[in-house]
């Protein structure tokens, strides 16, 4: 993917900056078929991502956060390739930052 192949070379052209902020996604998973468990191991062995439940049919809940040096997108956009991984969809996004640029004027 031409998004990922930037983000990776973004990633490694120059250090991440000191976290300002959290990212925490909430992703829906489709395994392929029968290979749910080796899914769930394979994602439980990225950084950042903590595998919450498995289904019966192959549906895995996951949560996704930044993690030192690699931001939560970055991870996003790799979880398509991850071994046994058929699909993903985001469902839940938060993110707390101590940016103040983006606030509305009061």
């Amino acid at each position: 993917m031409r998004l990922t192949r930037f983000m990776r070379e973004e990633a490694e052209r120059k250090p991440a900056p000191a976290a300002q902020g959290h990212n925490i996604c909430g992703v829906l998973v489709h395994a392929r078929p029968g290979r749910a468990a080796e899914a769930a191991a394979a994602l439980s062995a990225l950084p950042g991502v903590e595998v919450h439940q498995r289904s019966d049919d192959g549906r895995l809940v996951i949560t996704v956060e930044d993690t030192d040096g690699i931001p939560a997108a970055l991870t996003l956009a790799g979880l398509p390739q991850t071994s046994g991984v058929a699909s993903t969809a985001l469902i839940y996004h938060h993110c707390v930052t101590d940016d103040l640029s983006e606030e509305m004027p009061s």
